[in-house]
C-alpha cells in the first residue's frame, strides 16, 4: 500500500458560484451591521457597501463578508479592511448643522429615543439578517434625525448625547419661597 502523501491527488471540485439569493442575504446582513455600526439608514449602508465594492474591486459578496467578518473580529484582507474602515470613518463625519431656527427637545424625550436607537443597534448586530430589526433601526435613526434637525443618524446621535450630558450638568435652581 502506498503512503497517503504519495497517492495522486484528485483535483478539488470547482466551487459553485454563490446563488443570487445567497448573495442578497449576505448583503442584507452586511447592511444591517453597517446600519448599527455607523449608525445610518439602510440606503446609506447600501451606499457604503457599494463604495467598498467599487474602491476594492471586489464582488458584493466579498465586501459583505468582509463587513460581517469585521463585526465578529475575524481576519479580513488588509486592503479590504483598510478601505472599509476609511469608508466607515467618512460615513461618521458630521455634516454642517442645519440652518434656521431649531429648539432642542426635552432631555427625557431624547433619552428615550437614544436608548431606543441603542437597543435597535444591539439587536441589528445580533441579528443583521432580520428585516424587521433593520426596519426598526431605520425608524429609530430617522426619528432621532428629525428630533435633532440632523441629516445623518450618526450626527443626530452625537448631538443628542451631548444635549443629554449638558442637561445633567445644569444646576437646578431652588424654588423661591415667598
Amino acid at each position: 500500500m502506498d503512503h497517503p502523501a504519495q497517492q495522486p491527488r484528485t483535483p478539488a471540485a470547482p466551487a459553485e458560484p454563490p446563488r443570487p439569493q445567497e448573495v442578497r442575504a449576505t448583503a442584507a446582513r452586511a447592511v444591517g451591521v453597517l446600519m448599527a455600526l455607523v449608525p445610518c439608514t439602510a440606503a446609506k449602508a447600501r451606499r457604503i457597501l457599494a463604495e467598498v465594492v467599487m474602491v476594492t474591486g471586489t464582488e458584493v459578496r466579498e465586501a459583505a463578508e468582509a463587513v460581517l467578518a469585521v463585526r465578529t473580529g475575524e481576519p479580513v484582507a488588509p486592503a479590504v479592511e483598510s478601505v472599509l474602515r476609511h469608508v466607515l470613518a467618512q460615513a461618521r463625519t458630521l455634516p454642517d448643522p442645519p440652518a434656521g431656527s431649531w429648539s432642542p427637545p426635552e432631555p427625557d424625550l431624547l433619552r428615550r429615543h437614544v436608548n431606543h436607537l441603542r437597543a435597535a443597534r444591539r439587536r441589528a448586530l445580533a441579528a443583521p439578517g432580520d428585516a424587521s430589526v433593520r426596519s426598526e433601526l431605520e425608524e429609530a435613526a430617522y426619528t432621532l434625525c428629525v428630533l435633532m434637525g440632523q441629516r445623518s443618524a450618526h450626527g443626530a446621535l452625537l448631538a443628542a448625547e451631548q444635549l443629554i450630558a449638558v442637561s445633567r450638568l445644569k444646576p437646578v435652581m431652588p424654588a423661591r419661597s415667598g
